[in-house]
């Protein structure tokens, strides 16, 4: 959706193959792959003009190497925080730059839009039939397989959405 609105994507994943479905199939001008050994080198590099808007998924060292690039009047929307749930560390970020810098900082849970949520199925369902958006998906067959999903789901093994197929 940003890169639809105009905005320069820049992705991080992890592993070789998933940073190059992002920026071979989904159009990220570029993607980091947080396992490399030279991540931090990488991540300056592909955010050179700095950060202007974030989407925080995962925490850890990503959002901590993204939050050292951000420009001014930065907005971070964070939505999940991964790198933290199995007993990881929090981001260690200094708060004096968010002063300095103004940025705005906001939690963003899907649940508090669900009035936007018929307008926006609406427009994702065009972007995706006009093959703008596209997606991949990861399928366990069988509720018993749901425990083993999720857990591969917070260790990187799904390609994609990781979803269970229940029927």
């Amino acid at each position: 959706m940003a890169k639809l609105a105009g905005a320069r994507t820049i992705g991080v994943a992890g592993g070789p193959e998933k940073c190059a479905y992002a920026r071979d199939e989904l159009g990220y001008e570029a993607c980091v792959d947080h396992r490399s050994p030279n991540f931090a080198a990488q991540m300056k590099e592909a955010l050179a003009k700095g950060v202007d808007g974030l989407f925080e998924n995962v925490g850890g060292a990503p959002f901590e190497a993204a939050a050292r690039r951000l420009n001014d009047f930065a907005r971070i929307a964070i939505c999940g925080l991964i790198a933290s749930y199995e007993g990881g560390t929090a981001p260690a970020v200094d708060l004096r730059v968010f002063l300095v810098k103004r940025i705005k900082i906001e939690g963003f849970i899907v649940a508090d839009h669900m009035a936007l949520w018929p307008e926006a199925l609406s427009e994702l369902a065009a972007q995706v039939a006009g093959g703008r958006i596209r997606y991949r998906e990861t399928i366990a067959e069988g509720l018993e397989r749901a425990p083993e999903a999720f857990i591969g789901m917070l260790k990187g093994r799904n390609f994609g959405k990781q979803l269970v197929k229940l029927a």
